[in-house]
């Protein structure tokens, strides 16, 4: 068995450990690779990365996500394959470290991505053009972007968190 493999058998029985301290009993099942609640009246997000693991709880219905990054320089080389043009220029135009801000806007379209997959009539979700962030607010924490689906624009908020090595994202609303 590969490190990676052993890893990932590890994250995976965290998450369920964790699961398990929150909501003694709970089971999880998956459709469409979005993890479910089996008769929960809960939107259930996890993630996990290098030895850390969380869970977002909300009730039924409202949109729920949660995502883990650590901090590395992939996030800086790939940022145009993930970044809208004005998402750059905010990028550019705010006083935070680069790296750091790529990284949290790479957590935050994948945080944004799991609420969304699980409601859209779309396969796939585009990061650069349908998942596009158009605030940073570095004193409480939040940034502001909307989802565009077809004709329909959604608005929505996420929370963050800068960690030493990792950033987190989280959806609000």
């Amino acid at each position: 068995m590969s490190f990676r493999k052993d890893n990932r058998k590890k994250e995976i029985l965290a998450s369920r450990a964790l699961l398990q301290s929150i909501i003694p009993g709970a089971h999880i099942h998956y459709v469409n690779k979005n993890p479910q609640l089996t008769g929960i009246d809960k939107e259930i997000s996890i993630t996990h990365s290098d030895n850390k693991v969380m869970i977002q709880l909300r009730n039924k219905g409202e949109l729920c996500g949660v995502d883990l990054q650590e901090i590395t320089e992939k996030a800086v080389v790939v940022k145009t394959k993930f970044l809208h043009p004005s998402e750059i220029a905010l990028i550019e135009q705010h006083l935070w470290d680069y790296s750091l801000l790529c990284n949290l806007f790479w957590s935050a379209k994948e945080t944004a991505y799991k609420a969304f997959a699980s409601i859209c009539e779309q396969e796939v979700i585009e990061f650069k053009t349908q998942l596009i962030f158009n605030e940073i607010n570095s004193e409480s924490h939040l940034l502001k972007g909307h989802f565009i689906e077809k004709n329909k624009r959604t608005e929505f908020r996420l929370g963050f968190s800068v960690q030493e090595d990792y950033v987190v994202s989280w959806f609000e609303a």
